[in-house]
């Protein structure tokens, strides 16, 4: 892989309010370097104040043998960029309760400040357990902003219906909305992804289990009133991985993809839409690694549809090619160009952004050497060749699950990280 020169990161890395299905191994101590990054953060870019109480995520043992996991801090992170406002969905878990609220937070500064925090789901019903890998779920189109969660049910591990609330003024007000679902079933309805297009249409996929043989299959829902009503549902495919989140991207013209993980072999698939939402294609598969993995890996992929392209960051856990891998489609996602590994083959979890003009940024983890660490590479020409791999969060803490948006005059990219004995936080930085 051809080098192109670092990919500069500015000193604007901070904390603000972890956890995770899969986050690694733990370190036994934060760094000397972490510590005083965290201690000299812009007093201007702290988001939400730490909570001034011991934390442990690792597993206990109830009355009656379960293993219970600890969550304190913010456990979920969802991202929307609308126009210059960047809007934030964190899922937070006070120390004091076991039980999760979701707040909004925006900035209309690129990220340097951030508004207060505001409830997005009081009123609703409580989200069921919202972590990195099932975070809940934000969009936004100007004014209109719609936040999606699971709630308890009847599912597995006691996962049931979605819910929603809605905001008609940015995000300074919320009241709940309606569950997207049009099945009546109090099941698993969750790895929901959420998104809104130019015309301020709302499109949603997750996963369900309904038909005849009750399998997990991707849905598809849409709404042109803010939320505030649903389209009938969809079935993209009727069979899929059970618990890898699913990513949507929306692309010009009215174009819709859907980034999956496939049931047999578990490679990554893509579904595409040219009417808005209207008529779906076939699967297609993203990468063929034919994998055969009898189980759930619980990692999705990136995607992004822009310049006429779509692009797609993918994991593969197949024996000589496990690791991240950067593809392209020049036909909205019919035939793909070869895999190109980002990182090296324990690189993860990944996301894409694009600013144009054949610019795009890539963010994964990597979960090796006895940490989880977050990393960054740029591309000039499309994704043809990359930057070498710098980065972003520090050694000595569990950092993982990143994000990337485009902003005017570069990147932001975000991402959760713990430290034994202190609440799960989100920090950002800016990549230029």
């Amino acid at each position: 892989m051809k080098l192109l020169p670092h990919l500069h990161l500015l000193a604007a890395i901070f904390p603000v309010l972890w956890g995770g299905c899969d986050p690694g191994p733990k370190p036994s101590a934060p760094s000397a370097a972490a510590a005083a990054q965290t201690s000299n953060a812009p007093a201007g870019e702290r988001v939400v104040d730490s909570h001034a109480h011991a934390h442990s995520d690792q597993p206990k043992k109830s009355a009656k043998g379960k293993r219970d996991v600890v969550r304190v801090g913010i456990e979920s992170l969802d991202i929307t960029v609308d126009g210059s406002t960047i809007h934030l969905l964190l899922g937070d878990y006070p120390a004091d309760t076991k039980l999760p609220v979701l707040h909004h937070v925006r900035s209309t500064d690129g990220g340097i400040t951030w508004s207060q925090p505001v409830r997005a789901d009081a009123g609703a019903p409580t989200p069921h357990i919202p972590h990195r890998g099932m975070d809940a779920q934000i969009a936004a189109s100007n004014a209109k902003l719609v936040a999606l969660w699971n709630t308890p049910g009847t599912g597995f591990m006691g996962r049931g219906p979605m819910a929603t609330a809605l905001s008609a003024d940015g995000g300074a007000t919320w009241r709940p909305g309606p569950n997207p679902a049009d099945d009546g079933s109090q099941g698993d309805h969750s790895f929901a992804d959420l998104a809104a297009d130019a015309a301020g249409t709302f499109h949603l996929v997750w996963l369900d289990a309904r038909g005849t043989n009750k399998a997990k299959g991707l849905r598809y829902a849409s709404s042109r009133d803010g939320g505030q009503t649903w389209s009938r549902n969809l079935t993209l495919e009727a069979e899929t991985c059970e618990c890898c989140w699913n990513t949507l991207a929306v692309g010009p013209g009215g174009s819709l993809h859907a980034l999956f993980r496939d049931k047999n072999p578990r490679d990554m698939a893509l579904v595409s839409s040219l009417d808005s939402g209207a008529t779906w294609s076939s699967p297609v598969p993203v990468g063929r690694f034919n994998w055969d993995f009898q189980g759930c890996p619980h990692v999705g992929g990136g995607l992004l549809g822009t310049d006429g392209r779509v692009h797609a960051l993918v994991w593969t856990g197949a024996a000589g090619h496990s690791g991240a891998y950067h593809m392209h489609s020049a036909d909205r996602g019919r035939t793909w160009s070869a895999p190109q590994r980002l990182g090296d083959a324990d690189a993860r979890r990944g996301d894409l952004a694009s600013a144009g003009a054949g610019s795009l940024a890539a963010v994964w983890d990597r979960v090796a050497d006895g940490e989880s660490r977050v990393y960054a590479a740029t591309s000039s020409d499309g994704g043809k060749t990359w930057s070498e791999p710098v980065p972003l969060s520090s050694p000595g803490v569990n950092a993982a699950y990143p994000r990337v948006v485009a902003l005017a005059g570069g990147y932001r990219a975000f991402w959760t990280e713990s430290v034994p004995g202190q609440p799960s936080a989100w920090r950002t930085a800016k990549l230029n």
